[in-house]
């Protein structure tokens, strides 16, 4: 018998006698079922025999089946009580992880208002499950059976990421666009037991993180089956399916917390949604934040300009809630639509917050254009695609991941008059490598898949997009430059390099462009081109609206 064991044999003996010799002389506590009960969300736990009563509560999402995030410390945090009137000694709670014959106990901080947090040490991804134990006085108060270490992603922001069958398309025929497309034209459930979820339900009565029905009902994070995951984003399915081909011993979970039809200020810190569906996730460490929002601000000019602002903020605020700076935050680029008048303006404040000073750290922040991937359907408000975006995205996040370039489409770093009577275009460093004009893939055989990195190891989720696009020998589209007066007019593009240059329309010189003071490029809500500007990732250049130096 070790000293440990010895110690605690101790310790039993001495808290029986105490018990007995309080009850002989009439003060000690009554005997009724002694039980210390625990909750985790709505349900209680009914578990080992204490001196005094304990209720510990965790947060809601907080469930079996939860995937904590690798090599960042376990946070286990909530609040703890007496149903009696006796004090609890906060000296005595703890939460113990284990697997297998692996395991760490720490000791919770707790405030005087009965908070607590007790924090274990970063673990390392595995497939196999350990065991949460919250404990008083060594005794277990608070089970979960199963959770797990790996990647944990939030899926934030309205309807093209909340998207999925049960809300969308079960019961619902105008996503179908009176035939456009087919449930046969939907992305195949994700069918992966080592992919978890919870997703937030539509509540923002509830001060904790309110879960959805489906939830609810197990208990759980749900395990991505054919079933469940008709209640997935599908864009989250298709970006976790990216990540576990390139890392199958990482499990993969999903905080889904997307609400169709809503502005980014209900995002933000103030509003309802981030005060119930974020703020409640403080302290839990996470691998990135995938957010697709923006429509609802694209049908009002006031907020269509306000919008490059209220981005910022928000990806500020949410690397404070997740405790990390340089975050992870990958978004898209607002797709093809036609039917709201400043998506254009939406589009292009999304594309200047990548460069925002006001960014806390500007690294790590992504956007991915979806101009190219609706596959013929931009007359839909959620079109297809979700595959490809998946790719792009998770192509971003593990090069993030690895310290490499950030695959970006072309992004406009300045237009200056040229001697010779041109405009020339530069792109960011990094983003005009072999630039090229490719003819986009408007049909449904453009598609992404997850590619073989065993027998590919240099392969990204880029190499499993197969027919976006094809190189063409069209000239390329979408250019058009301004004076003062606001009056727009097309002009060539050439690719000269790593640039391209804007002359007159008719292939002249003119020096009527040395009078254009604005340059723009599919700034339109569903722009139609037969030839784009991509670069050597094959990746689109974002449009853009800026002046000429």
């Amino acid at each position: 018998m070790n000293t440990k064991r010895l110690a605690r044999t101790a310790l039993a003996v001495i808290v029986t006698v105490g018990i007995v010799v309080a009850i002989i002389v009439g003060c000690g506590p009554k005997w009724g079922n002694g039980t210390a009960t625990g909750k985790t969300g709505s349900q209680s736990t009914a578990t080992a025999h204490t001196a005094a009563t304990v209720d510990v509560q965790l947060p809601s999402y907080y469930m079996d089946n939860m995937v904590f995030q690798r090599d960042q410390p376990i946070v286990v945090k909530g609040n703890v009580s007496s149903t009696e009137s006796n004090p609890i000694d906060v000296s005595k709670l703890s939460a113990t992880l284990t697997q297998g014959k692996t395991s760490e106990s720490v000791k919770a901080k707790v405030a005087k208002n009965g908070s607590f947090t007790c924090t274990l040490s970063a673990q390392k991804a595995s497939l196999n499950p350990y065991s949460l134990q919250v404990q008083y006085a060594g005794k277990t108060v608070l089970k979960l059976a199963k959770v797990y270490v790996g990647d944990v992603f939030v899926a934030a922001g309205q309807s093209n990421m909340e998207l999925n069958y049960v809300q969308y398309y079960e019961n619902a025929t105008y996503n179908f666009g009176n035939g456009l497309i087919t449930t046969g034209d939907l992305p195949k459930p994700l069918v992966d037991d080592n992919v978890k979820f919870v997703i937030a339900n539509h509540d923002v009565e509830d001060t904790d993180f309110p879960l959805s029905a489906v939830n609810q009902s197990a208990d759980a994070w749900l395990t991505a089956d054919s079933t469940n995951s008709l209640h997935l984003s599908y864009l989250a399915q298709q970006f976790a399916m990216q990540l576990r081909a390139k890392h199958p011993n990482v499990p993969i979970g999903i905080i889904q917390t997307a609400w169709g039809g809503t502005p980014i200020r209900r995002h933000v810190q103030g509003g309802d949604i981030y005060a119930n569906h974020i703020a409640p996730l403080k302290g839990f460490h996470v691998a990135g934040v995938l957010w697709y929002q923006g429509c609802s601000d694209a049908n009002n000019y006031g907020t269509a300009l306000q919008y490059e602002s209220q981005m910022t903020t928000l990806i500020n605020q949410y690397r404070n809630v997740f405790g990390r700076k340089d975050l992870p935050f990958l978004y898209v680029q607002l797709a093809r639509w036609p039917n709201y008048q400043y998506t254009q303006n939406v589009r292009e404040a999304q594309r200047t917050t990548l460069g925002n000073t006001n960014l806390h750290d500007s690294s790590n922040v992504a956007m991915t254009v979806s101009l190219d991937t609706d596959k013929g359907t931009s007359a839909l408000i959620h079109p297809l695609g979700k595959d490809i975006l998946g790719a792009r995205m998770a192509a971003q996040y593990l090069a993030m991941e690895d310290g490499t370039t950030v695959p970006n489409g072309p992004l406009i770093e300045h237009a200056r008059h040229t001697a010779n009577g041109a405009i020339a275009l530069s792109f960011r460093n990094g983003t005009a490598s072999r630039l090229k004009a490719m003819q986009p893939n408007y049909t449904k055989s453009a598609s992404a898949s997850a590619p073989n990195y065993k027998s590919v190891p240099k392969a990204t989720p880029l190499s499993g997009i197969s027919n976006i696009a094809a190189p063409t020998t069209t000239a390329l589209q979408g250019f058009e430059v301004a004076n003062y007066s606001g009056q727009w007019q097309a002009v060539n593009a050439t690719i000269r390099g790593n640039q391209v240059l804007l002359t007159a329309a008719d292939g002249s010189t003119l020096n009527d462009l040395n009078a254009m003071s604005q340059v723009r490029y599919l700034f339109s809500g569903n722009p139609k081109c037969a030839s784009m500007l991509y670069n050597d990732f094959n990746l689109p250049a974002s449009p853009f609206i800026t002046i000429v130096e």
